[in-house]
């Protein structure tokens, strides 16, 4: 049965506007990274969908001239810290698309700085 030249047409045109899916980018610095310095553009694997920065360390004394040192990579999952949490040792950020993670372009968000807050906090109280 041949196959008329009309649907082959059809069928090409829209094979050729389906999307094939492109894989997440996100900042990365697997090893312990002052904030400013975590630059690394990295392309997930496709069973990576967020991208995933922990706090690791923060100036907990005045003048607070350090910059808090972060992990971040591409995960398969992330949950993040939650933002009420007072005195959580390690934060979890997370955020699900293409360079959303970009601290050197956009300083960490205010729903990101709520826990930053509570970590400083809780260092400085007693």
């Amino acid at each position: 049965m041949a196959v008329p030249r009309a649907l082959l047409a059809l069928l090409l045109a829209a094979a050729s506007a389906v999307h094939l899916g492109e894989a997440l980018s996100c900042i990365t610095c697997e090893q312990p990274t002052a904030l400013p310095l975590c630059k690394n553009i990295t392309y997930c694997k496709p069973n990576e969908i967020a991208c995933k920065t922990t706090l690791v360390t923060v100036e907990a004394e005045f003048p607070f001239n350090e910059s808090p040192v972060v992990t971040s990579t591409c995960a398969s999952s992330c949950e993040a810290t939650d933002p009420d949490s007072i005195g959580a040792a390690h934060p979890i950020f997370c955020c699900f698309h293409d360079l959303c993670n970009s601290v050197g372009i956009a300083r960490l968000s205010a729903g990101a700085l709520a826990p930053l807050g509570a970590v400083v906090l809780s260092h400085l109280l007693p």
